[in-house]
């Protein structure tokens, strides 16, 4: 058990989704062009990174050392406003983004923003706690991130192929800055809560994309049909990171932050891969994404079992079982995917076998370990 209390997510992190949620619909409906290609993914894979690294940073901030003073609240607000005007300018059209191009240069700029306001975070909370040796690294680090874009910002830097892995910097530049870091513990429960949230607010987006691309009127099985599967898709997840992963532990969390990535890409892709099957032009681009995304998901949630307790890590048995229902699944889509109703049956069917191989990995262990399986009625948080 943690020595930590499980820190409580404040209601101000809570406000700043908003800016999250504004994002994720202006995200998905950036990627509705009439030329859809490898760039054009590329660069909605890219802004979702993006999107993601800002929300990281400023919870692994408030984990550590927000406390909802005066100084915390206002440089949240702040960065509210500054994402929801990035997400205002999200463009997934790369013609658009030459080197001085006005879009290019203000996306930029408010994205230095986005970390320097971060920055700014741990400089106030620094002058209140004292200037340690992690908040002099993450102000620096923060800094360096928000300098690293201003060849875009001032329009020296065209944005292509090769410019863009500077996006990257704050999923590549972690790995190499823990050697410098005193050792720096999460506050775990806290951690997931955040991670549930950003996830649960990316499936609200599937939830609008399959509502609205098929209304009840129109299509009511399809709807129905593709509804369940998302559905089913959130509870497996659920299953995995509610159920089996040890909340009160002591770590960085830096692996669960980066399992996270692919579910919260995986998600938005599908979300669009949905969008698109229903459109006869871009069917095919649809079901690519429509299955990569499910396939991101799947990667990212059984990433996420390196947390697990060790009575529920999963043995040879599970793994070989997942692989073999994500194979077999696949290939079944494959096959199928000219009929989006077979496609949504699959993917229904699919997750609840993932689901049943999860419980049957739980009953195993603890059948191994001789530990009494949970009674229900007595124990109204775990069904397994």
């Amino acid at each position: 058990m943690s020595q930590f209390l499980a820190k409580r997510v404040s209601n101000y992190e809570l406000f700043f989704d908003l800016a999250v949620v504004l994002a994720l619909g202006q995200l998905t409906s950036a990627i509705h062009l009439n030329h859809i290609g490898l760039w054009e993914i590329i660069a909605f894979i890219t802004t979702n990174i993006i999107i993601f690294n800002i929300w990281h940073n400023e919870v692994f901030y408030f984990n550590k050392y927000g406390d909802s003073r005066l100084i915390d609240i206002y440089t949240v607000i702040a960065l509210m406003f500054v994402v929801g005007n990035i997400a205002l300018n999200f463009n997934l059209d790369l013609s658009q983004y030459h080197a001085g191009s006005p879009k290019a240069m203000l996306f930029n700029l408010l994205l230095m923003m986005a970390y320097a306001i971060i920055a700014l975070q741990y400089f106030l909370k620094g002058r209140k706690l004292g200037f340690t040796h992690n908040i002099k690294l993450d102000i620096a680090t923060q800094l360096l991130y928000s300098l690293s874009l201003i060849g875009f910002a001032l329009g020296l830097l065209p944005i292509n192929g090769w410019t863009i892995l500077v996006y990257l910097l704050p999923n590549i530049l972690p790995v190499y800055r823990l050697k410098f870091y005193n050792r720096q513990l999460v506050n775990f429960p806290h951690v997931i809560e955040r991670l549930h949230l950003v996830t649960i607010l990316s499936f609200g987006e599937a939830v609008i994309g399959i509502i609205k691309t098929y209304p009840i009127m129109a299509r009511p099985f399809t709807g129905a049909t593709l509804f369940l599967g998302m559905a089913t898709l959130f509870v497996f997840y659920m299953g995995q990171t509610f159920l089996n992963i040890n909340h009160h532990q002591e770590t960085t969390a830096a692996t669960l932050f980066y399992a996270h990535l692919p579910i919260f890409i995986g998600i938005n892709i599908f979300t669009v891969g949905i969008e698109f099957l229903a459109d006869s032009h871009h069917v095919t681009i649809g079901f690519i994404l429509f299955l990569a995304g499910i396939l991101s998901f799947y990667a990212g949630v059984l990433a996420t079992s390196r947390y697990n307790k060790d009575l529920y890590r999963f043995d040879l048995k599970a793994w070989i079982e997942y692989a073999l229902t994500i194979l077999i699944g696949t290939i079944a889509m494959i096959f199928l995917r000219q009929h989006l109703i077979a496609l949504a049956i699959i993917l229904f069917l699919q997750n609840r076998l993932m689901m049943r191989i999860n419980m049957a990995n739980r009953h195993r262990s603890r059948e191994r370990h001789n530990v009494p399986h949970p009674d229900p009625t007595q124990n109204l948080r775990d069904f397994s």
